[in-house]
Order: structure tokens, then sequence, then C-alpha cells
């Protein structure tokens, strides 16, 4: 009998069947990416919405500030040329023995110098250009006009980049009798470009700068040379 007990035991341990829960944890770890991929749907769906609201405000903020960029610089450059150059050394008068306007011609090496000059000068200044900034306010992300222009203002930078052509021009305008102002202006014509975060925008500007105006006593002929 002794040798009867004495003999080792086999001991059947207990074992779990792990197929449910390998299921649970299957089913729990597709659950939690089927929510993340539906987070990230979510707010991409949400941002493409709350665009659409602000694209026109954006739009409309990004021109507004390369018209802003484009005006003070011509503006700024034609103020110094016009202190440069004068009425007579752009434009001469001809008169005959009695005192007649006969020919009222333009300086062409002047005026081309001043249109280099100034045409130089503008680019250089828009490449010296930095990151601007436009705010557009919480509200406007709602898409409802009654908020447009409440909570805080979000800076976002903008680059904004331009060429310029530059053109001389002139015109008659009667001041009374046997009296002519002749004015002459300069026309900047800009193509700006607005490199934004969101999207990417060009405008065209035009603007002009009285450069000089003399006051002519006498009859303007009908011949006239110029620009």
């Amino acid at each position: 009998m002794e040798k009867i007990y004495s003999r080792r035991r086999f001991i059947i341990k207990p074992f779990r069947i792990r197929g449910k829960n390998s299921k649970n944890k299957n089913y729990k770890f597709k659950k939690k990416i089927f929510k993340f991929l539906s987070i990230i749907l979510i707010s991409i769906f949400g941002f493409k919405i709350s665009l659409d609201y602000i694209g026109p405000v954006y739009e409309t903020l990004c021109n507004e500030k390369a018209k802003s960029v484009a005006t003070i610089i011509t503006n700024q450059q034609s103020t110094i040329f016009m202190n440069k150059y004068q009425y007579d050394e752009l434009y001469t008068i001809e008169k005959d023995t009695n005192g007649n306007i006969t020919l009222i011609k333009a300086n062409v090496t002047p005026i081309n110098n001043m249109i280099s000059d100034l045409t130089e000068n503008i680019q250089q200044e828009f490449n010296k250009v930095e990151t601007e900034k436009i705010y557009i306010t919480l509200g406007n992300f709602t898409g409802n006009y009654l908020f447009a222009g409440f909570g805080p203002k979000i800076p976002i930078n903008v680059n904004i980049t331009g060429t310029v052509d530059t053109e001389v021009k002139s015109e008659f305008i009667s001041q009374g009798i046997n009296q002519t102002l002749h004015r002459v202006y300069v026309v900047f014509d800009c193509n700006m470009s607005i490199i934004t975060p969101i999207k990417n925008y060009t405008q065209n500007i035009q603007n002009q700068f009285i450069i000089a105006e003399n006051v002519i006593v006498g009859n303007i002929p009908e011949i006239y040379f110029g620009q």
C-alpha cells in the first residue's frame, strides 16, 4: 500500500479557453480605431466648413493688406522722385516771337530715367516686405453674421510679393480764360501675390500719383509731342 501512495501524482492544471477573450480584445481595439478615425474625419469636416465660412472674409483681408502695401510703397517712392524732378526738366514749352505757345514737348531722356529708377526702387521695396499679419475674429468661424465681429482676434501670417510696371501720363485741364493746367502723373500697375498657410491669392492693383504740374498761360497748341 505504501508503494502505491508513494507514486508521483499527475496533476492536471486547469486551463482557460481564450477564444472569447481574444475576440473581445480585437473588438475593443477595432472600436478604438473607429473612434479615432471618426474624430479625425469630424475634425477635418468641421475645419473644411469653417474655412468655407471664413473664405470670403479671409480673401478680402488678404487683398486689402496687399493693396495697402502696394499703395504705401508706390506713394512713398513717388514723393521722393517728385522732389527730384521739376516740370521744366520733364517738358519743354516752345513759343514763337509773339509769345504764343507753338509746341509742348516731353523730354524723353529724363522721363525714361525717372521711370526706370522709380520702377527699380519700388521693386526693391517690394522685395524687402517682411511677413505681414492679418487678424480674423473667432466669431467669423461660426458662419453667423451676428457673431462675425465678436471673439478674440486670431493672427495669421501672410507673405506678400509683387512686381510693378510704371508709366507716365499727362492731362490738360482748363483753369479759366487763356489758362491751362498741365498735370503729369505716374501710373503703377502692380501684380501682387499673397502667400498664406490656407490659400494663395493674386491681385492686380493700380495706383497713380501726381509727379509735377504747371499752369500754362496762353492757348494750348493742337500739336503735342510726348508721353
